[in-house]
């Protein structure tokens, strides 16, 4: 029952930090249950480094403050410097007044004191719901959104549906300048060697016959970007 009520959070990632181990494996094994994909850091350097290698995939940040090397303060500055809009999660042990006043300031969406017990993942699981279910819409402009839970393209008041690859195609297309072959390769198909030239070919030409004429456009050897 608990996990019907949290469906909407089943196709996310989640990328969590924290230094003590015995605490980070407890809090995996519940974001587990409720999560695609949990990605585990113990320090900020660390974190960083998985989130430069899943920027596209990570839909969400739980960090602790107080770690070695990169503080979790320090590593949601460096990715707000990237994405300005990925929620981010503080715990810390301490309701330190200048922490607060910098989490304000980097658009932090909650602020969890410890321990962070099953009680308080709870009630940040409401707040996420409210949260994706707010922000279940990529505005590609005033015209056209991708509702990507719901794989659906609104154009004007056009509504059209999508597969799930398609949506994740559209999605890596609003959030990115161009959306190279390699990028296409990794995050659309499942397979341990690259689709060929041809299903390729064969997406693009079945994904152009739902959408509006000249919408993508193919930049020779790179890949496709929007024209909008």
């Amino acid at each position: 029952m608990i996990n019907k009520k949290y469906e909407l959070l089943k196709d996310k990632t989640v990328l969590y930090v924290e230094d003590d181990l015995t605490l980070q494996k407890n809090i995996v094994e519940t974001l587990e249950h409720f999560f695609k994909k949990v990605l585990i850091a113990s320090d900020g350097d660390d974190a960083y480094s998985l989130y430069i290698e899943n920027q596209n995939r990570i839909d969400l940040i739980i960090t602790d403050i107080n770690m070695p090397n990169t503080d979790g303060i320090t590593f949601a500055k460096s990715i707000r410097e990237f994405d300005k809009k990925l929620p981010i999660i503080i715990i810390s042990a301490y309701t330190n007044t200048d922490y607060l006043l910098d989490s304000i300031d980097l658009n932090i969406i909650k602020y969890i004191t410890k321990p962070f017990t099953t009680k308080k993942i709870i009630t940040l699981l409401d707040k996420l719901l409210d949260y994706f279910e707010l922000n279940n819409y990529i505005i590609i402009n005033k015209n056209i959104k991708l509702n990507y839970n719901n794989k659906e393209l609104i154009v004007n008041t056009d509504r059209i549906k999508l597969t799930q690859k398609e949506a994740t195609f559209m999605k890596l297309l609003a959030q990115n300048s161009i959306v190279t072959y390699e990028m296409m390769y990794e995050y659309m198909w499942d397979y341990d060697k690259s689709p060929s030239a041809d299903a390729i070919k064969s997406f693009i030409r079945k994904f152009k016959k739902k959408i509006p004429l000249d919408m993508i456009k193919n930049q020779h050897s790179v890949g496709y970007y929007l024209n909008i």
